[in-house]
């Protein structure tokens, strides 16, 4: 695929709850004010205690997961925002990585997605408003360690952009990182819900990257998502506005001819944007924690999730047999590296002995990822 046949197309927000639930004490906030105010039509209930109407719904017996998507809850979140990566677990590499879970749950329905275990019963649309507290955190945290370079996401409990233009969250975050001197935002995301970052000025400190896949697996294990294409032309907008780019192929699925499927897939990417300028590229197979398989079987009966065997890791999640991850690295790293050996390419939440058969060394002792590692 050249840059040529990629035709633009606007973006579309096939998303609208059908009730809006207000926690006391959230219209002090702008940004419940400017979310109610691009759902005018959409009825909404106040509730003194959003957790109390979360215990409500622990009893219910028809699919929670899917049906709370609909329901879009206005709260404030009383914790810490900033945490280290769940990647930090044992036996596992981590990137040096902390994620802000501003909201929970994904208007997306992917087979794989561990929310669909991780929320249980209290899978409502959550979005956490008091944007200012997480900013003063971030602020107290980046000035009290002036020499520690921080690398956040918010795209572990949701995705980053997929309710941008319903809850504009990068309005906030993009000019407090701008102005960072030891701090960088990552903002990961299957969508194409980029206006609001083509309308702000300065791209600067932060990096915007896609979880990619073969159309064939978004097809029938990432419903509601958009399109590869949609994926790739959003990413070269992003790119030609000034952002910088990464992409995730996380998770890689090891169905019947995978290898075509990924070696079409690194093709069309690298025949689509100038790979060289990417920042970087992360590899990680599907994996899961036991009580999510039969959740998946029940929800998706088509999934091809399972037609390779898995086994028990170090922090207690199910894999692929280490020869076969061994091998889905190694061929999808190496079509990746025929067209650019700049590329930074890493590992995600794999073993250090995976990390060895892989690359032949430990990420520790590849000067690059080092300092990729402690960006």
């Amino acid at each position: 695929m050249s840059n040529n046949t990629i035709s633009s197309r606007p973006a579309t927000l096939n998303y609208q709850p059908e009730i809006i639930f207000l926690e006391e004490g959230a219209l002090q906030y702008p940004l419940a004010r400017e979310i109610l105010s691009r759902l005018p039509d959409v009825p909404r209930q106040e509730y003194r205690d959003i957790s109390l109407l979360m215990e409500q719904m622990k009893s219910s017996q028809y699919d929670v997961f899917g049906k709370e998507k609909k329901r879009l809850a206005l709260s404030q979140f009383k914790g810490s925002f900033l945490k280290k990566c769940p990647g930090v677990s044992p036996g596992m590499v981590c990137c040096n990585y902390y994620v802000v879970n501003l909201s929970k749950n994904c208007i997306y329905d992917c087979s794989y997605c561990f929310l669909q275990d991780f929320l249980g019963n209290n899978p409502m649309q959550m979005a956490y408003v008091n944007v200012e507290d997480l900013l003063g955190e971030l602020e107290e945290v980046f000035t009290q360690y002036p020499d520690r370079n921080f690398r956040v996401g918010t795209g572990e409990l949701t995705d980053s952009l997929a309710l941008d233009a319903i809850v504009p969250y990068t309005s906030y975050l993009l000019p407090f990182f701008n102005q960072q001197s030891n701090a960088m935002l990552e903002l990961k995301t299957k969508s194409d819900q980029i206006t609001n970052l083509l309308n702000h000025p300065d791209p600067t400190n932060i990096i915007v990257s896609w979880s990619l896949n073969p159309q064939s697996i978004i097809d029938l294990e990432e419903k509601g998502t958009p399109s590869l294409v949609q994926r790739l032309e959003s990413a070269r907008a992003c790119m030609e506005k000034g952002y910088r780019i990464g992409f995730h192929f996380d998770p890689i699925i090891l169905m019947p001819d995978w290898e075509e499927a990924y070696l079409q897939l690194v093709n069309t990417v690298c025949d689509t944007l100038p790979i060289t300028k990417v920042e970087w590229i992360s590899l990680g197979s599907f994996r899961y924690r036991p009580n999510l398989k039969s959740i998946i079987k029940n929800r998706h009966p088509e999934t091809r999730l399972f037609t390779s065997e898995h086994q028990p890791s170090k922090d207690g999640k199910f894999r692929y047999l280490r020869p076969l991850r061994n091998r889905a690295y190694e061929t999808i790293r190496g079509y990746l590296k025929s067209r650019s050996q700049e590329l930074n390419i890493y590992l995600c939440m794999e073993t250090k002995e995976i990390w060895e058969g892989v690359t032949g060394k430990t990420p520790r002792s590849d000067k690059k990822l080092d300092q990729f590692f402690d960006l």
